[in-house]
């Protein structure tokens, strides 16, 4: 994943103070997600709460795959619902693919929830670059889609990917000669993409083939037959469209 630069305005930042007290349990949020503070127990105006410690997101060696975005702790930061960018480099953050939760630690200890009515999007920081997650109100209103392609403009086209998590429980079975499922609990991803229109309200759904890349973008078949003859030896895969989409706005 390439490095997306946002021109966001900067109205406001986030700082998170020392732990006053060593039960600190949560953490209020104050302006929508303006200025984050006091950790201190029991203050909190609903926007967040501690949902338990570092150590109970650790699950079982023998399960496959993970309900969580990330493997461990990411750097990164939130954008507020006026387009406010909130940071603080102390701060861990990771994404729960089911409950489509967001979490961050101020403290490497506790683990809170951040409401999802509070803010817009987030970004994480990977050493791949940033990955910019953002609702999409034409898609579905309450989830974060990953902007994969445009710069998240409506005056763009840009395509966004859900990644949806499943939880399989192990199912292995043998009769003494055939053997049949797994004997480990698993989560399984699948991954949807999309395209929006300009104007963001035209959505199409679109897979990682050329039939259906020409399907979602018949609006615009010229451009999309000339970046396919010039890519013909080209893998069609998540940064084959991410390169397509941007051939298509600046073109």
């Amino acid at each position: 994943m390439r490095k997306l630069l946002l021109l966001l305005p900067l109205a406001g930042s986030l700082s998170l103070s020392s732990i006053a007290q060593s039960n600190a349990t949560s953490v209020s949020v104050e302006n929508s997600l303006m200025d984050l503070t006091a950790i201190v127990a029991g203050n909190t105006d609903g926007r967040t709460h501690a949902v338990g410690s570092i150590a109970s997101f650790h699950q079982k060696d023998d399960t496959k795959g993970s309900r969580l975005l990330l493997h461990d702790w990411a750097k990164g930061y939130v954008i507020a619902n006026n387009d406010s960018i909130l940071r603080n480099d102390k701060a861990g953050f990771n994404y729960d693919k089911i409950s489509h939760i967001l979490y961050f630690t101020p403290d490497k200890q506790t683990v809170v929830e951040i409401e999802k009515t509070a803010f817009k999007g987030f970004i994480f920081t990977e050493p791949d670059g940033e990955h910019y997650f953002i609702k999409v109100d034409a898609i579905k209103p309450d989830v974060f889609f990953e902007l994969v392609g445009g710069d998240g403009s409506t005056a763009h086209i840009n395509a966004y990917k859900l990644t949806k998590t499943q939880f399989k429980k192990a199912d292995y079975h043998t009769d003494g000669m055939v053997e049949s499922g797994n004997n480990y609990d698993e989560y399984v991803d699948t991954k949807e993409y999309y395209i929006v229109m300009p104007g963001g309200k035209e959505v199409q759904t679109v897979e990682l083939k050329k039939k259906s890349i020409r399907t979602a973008l018949s609006s615009q078949k010229a451009k999309v037959e000339e970046y396919f003859s010039q890519h013909k030896a080209s893998d069609i895969n998540e940064n084959f469209l991410a390169d397509l989409i941007s051939y298509i706005n600046k073109s």
